[in-house]
């Protein structure tokens, strides 16, 4: 059975991989650095909308910036469940920190500052990725989910944590049916690293900036999709007024 839940929005990459694809999978978008992939991961997250939950999680947008750009391209935010893990990590583990740091320079000890703060309560530990993967428990039902960026996890969690997260990911999705894509700027990752989590993902899209005379021309190349090579292709990618859209460069030899 071919689920017909559009991928990315852009029918001529969607329809070759539908019907390649199972019913859960994870996808991972590569980008230079100005590409457009925040773009492309909300295009994919709106491509949901309206057939099963969808899940954002942004690692370095600010919330009302992430709604902001869903209505700039005429996306309805309302059925996207966005989370701020940047935000989240900030409020309970850097406001932390400094919260101590100040305490011990008033002479308070650890064990004051949890009296003083949480009573007789033990401080928690957060963790990143906690309240990701708690989500992804509490679906039983397929979903589509998007994580943007996943560098912000390397910079906080050793390298094989972040690939167990992903791991987990899409355990997940091939469990319930679930649809993630995950961001990677190729920059700023070693390649052995990127190479893991490209080995893990069903799909590997990546989306080029090169500069081209007076403008910077866009490709977005199908690097991956499952065992089926013959359907890896390269696009000339554009930026419209409804999002990304794609066509064949003129020297696609035939």
């Amino acid at each position: 059975m071919v689920d017909e839940t559009p991928i990315l929005g852009i029918p001529e990459i969607d329809q070759p991989l539908s019907s390649a694809l199972p019913m859960g999978w994870l996808a991972l978008l590569k980008g230079s650095t100005g590409a457009g992939s925040s773009v492309l991961a909300k295009q994919f997250a709106h491509a949901g909308v309206g057939t099963v939950p969808v899940l954002f999680y942004t690692t370095y947008e600010r919330t009302e910036d992430v709604r902001q750009s869903f209505t700039d391209f005429g996306w309805d935010p309302d059925g996207v469940k966005i989370v701020n893990l940047a935000d989240e990590y900030y409020e309970r583990v850097l406001v932390r920190g400094l919260e101590v740091a100040k305490a011990r320079e008033r002479g308070l000890g650890f064990e004051g500052l949890v009296r003083e703060q949480l009573g007789e309560r033990p401080a928690t530990t957060f963790r990143l990725t906690d309240r990701m993967l708690a989500d992804l428990q509490a679906i039983d039902a397929p979903f589509r989910l998007v994580v943007d960026s996943i560098d912000f996890f390397f910079e906080i969690l050793a390298p094989r944590d972040v690939t167990t997260v992903a791991r987990q990911i899409r355990h997940r999705c091939q469990t319930i049916g679930g649809q993630a894509l995950i961001t990677l700027h190729t920059s700023l990752q070693d390649r052995a690293t990127a190479a893991v989590l490209q080995d893990l993902a069903d799909v590997v899209l990546d989306l080029r900036a090169e500069p081209e005379a007076d403008h910077y021309a866009h490709t977005l190349s199908v690097e991956k999709v499952g065992h089926r090579p013959n359907l890896t292709r390269i696009w000339k990618a554009s930026l419209g007024e409804t999002g990304w859209g794609v066509r064949a460069p003129e020297s696609t030899p035939r």
